[in-house]
């Protein structure tokens, strides 16, 4: 008997999810209407911004090398850090027992 609740509950929410789905598809929004609520040209005053500044050619200057950073830069990531790591011998001392189990 739960098996059959179950399962008719399960094919009425498919049913109406699906039916739902097909209704939803059909909505067609109108178009809104145009406003002018803008009482400029946007497209103007960009232009004019735009060769004002004379932001439309520009060219950065060349600049000279700066050697800031002290450390090779291609050699931070892990690959070469673990790479000049093993051409590094560690010597460890030996350790003596520690009994820390208690009985």
């Amino acid at each position: 008997m739960k098996t059959l609740i179950k399962t008719f509950t399960l094919l009425v929410t498919l049913t109406v999810l699906i039916t739902a789905s097909i209704n939803a598809s059909a909505f067609n929004l109108s178009e809104e209407l145009y406003i002018n609520d803008i009482p400029f040209n946007t497209t103007e005053v960009f232009n004019d911004i735009i060769a004002e500044q004379n932001l439309i050619n520009f060219s950065f200057e060349e600049e000279q090398y700066v050697d800031d950073i002290p450390f090779n830069t291609e050699c931070v990531t892990n690959n070469c850090l673990y790479n000049k790591a093993m051409l590094v011998e560690f010597n460890f001392k030996e350790e003596g027992y520690i009994d820390d189990m208690e009985d």
